[in-house]
């Protein structure tokens, strides 16, 4: 559905001193988790966590071996507002 639909992660940002991991979404929503939520993340340089990629699935960090799925995150947002 979600393919369907053309959403997708257009671009990440993060605040650390926030504790703030920022989604933003091509159809300009903005989904925040807490930057320590993701640990491999949390303990992860800046510069590193500045150097993802963008798929139709979600995110990755190619340095780091990490994936976070667009999928997933709705769901947690499902979670949240239940």
């Amino acid at each position: 559905m979600i393919l369907e639909s053309g959403l997708q992660i257009r671009h990440f940002g993060f605040a650390r001193d926030l504790d703030l991991a920022l989604f933003i979404l091509n159809d300009k929503r903005v989904i925040t988790r807490p930057l320590s939520s993701f640990p491999y993340l949390d303990k992860a340089q800046d510069y590193d966590l500045d150097q993802y990629r963008v798929s139709e699935s979600g995110i990755h960090w190619p340095d780091l071996d990490a994936d976070i799925s667009l999928r997933g995150l709705l769901q947690d947002d499902k979670v949240l507002t239940k």
